[in-house]
């Protein structure tokens, strides 16, 4: 096995025999195993909380500066902080701003089988229309789904104030509740115990220091691995090998600070 850090919190990450992936990055440099120390991590109760931060963070990026997101579920008109900060209309916004907008969405199964493939596609069609770029993702197991809840914003000035939010919450209605839990006004249809307006009760991280880079790291791997996007299904790998030719995204700037390229 490999080398554990010192003290408890060492013992909360897998080493590299155990994720059992020689081709990450993140086993290299001073950050070896995603360890890093002088980091300022605040937990994000509540989507409400969240969605609030990361719609300041995003606002306040300019041209030439970087947003990656992965997610689960995105719905374009999920508001973050109230009625016109709708996802799709902030990040269409920024892709205009000359930010750029990268992500990578579950290419999800249709809603009518109570799964997200309509709002997955109507968010990707609408950024990458405005000059982002958003890619539908079903490099996973078979039977599994691409289940990340990631967003990193980087300065393109090098300035020490890049930030990334890592957890549970997903882009998506239901999720924009506070400590009070009366629910998404936005809701999700779920269960008749929880009523027109279920809660819902999550956690999101809010990072700054050097485990950004690391965060960062981990959406540059999954983005430039050279399998096809969808490469489990068979139908829509024939689709795609006599219709069109196999997406590339469009590279990413190099990283800076660990883990080392």
């Amino acid at each position: 096995m490999g080398e554990r850090h010192d003290g408890a919190a060492g013992h909360w990450f897998l080493t590299a025999d155990e994720r059992g992936n020689p081709w990450a990055q993140i086993d290299r440099g001073a950050s070896s195993g995603g360890w890093s120390t002088g980091n300022r991590v605040e937990v994000l109760v509540d989507g409400a909380t969240y969605f609030g931060k990361l719609y300041e963070v995003l606002c306040s990026l300019r041209a030439d500066d970087w947003v990656h997101f992965t997610d689960w579920e995105g719905d374009p008109d999920e508001r973050l902080a109230g009625p016109g900060t709708e996802l799709a209309h902030v990040l269409e916004e920024l892709a205009r701003r000359d930010v750029h907008v990268r992500g990578l969405l579950w290419r999800s199964h249709p809603a009518q089988v109570n799964f997200s493939e309509q709002q997955n596609l109507a968010l990707t069609k609408g950024v990458n229309r405005a000059g982002g770029e958003i890619l539908l993702d079903e490099r996973v197991r078979r039977a599994g789904s691409h289940h990340q809840k990631l967003v990193v914003a980087r300065r393109c000035d090098g300035a020490d104030d890049d930030v990334a939010f890592v957890g549970g919450i997903d882009l998506c209605h239901g999720r924009h509740d506070d400590a009070r839990h009366l629910g998404d006004p936005q809701a999700v249809d779920l269960d008749d115990c929880y009523g027109d307006r279920p809660p819902w009760h999550d956690v999101q991280l809010e990072v700054h220091g050097p485990a950004v880079s690391a965060l960062a790291a981990t959406f540059r791997e999954r983005w430039e691995d050279p399998h096809p996007l969808d490469h489990h299904n068979p139908i829509r790998r024939a689709v795609r090998t006599f219709t069109r030719q196999p997406r590339h995204p469009d590279p990413l700037p190099p990283p800076r600070g660990d883990p080392a390229p």
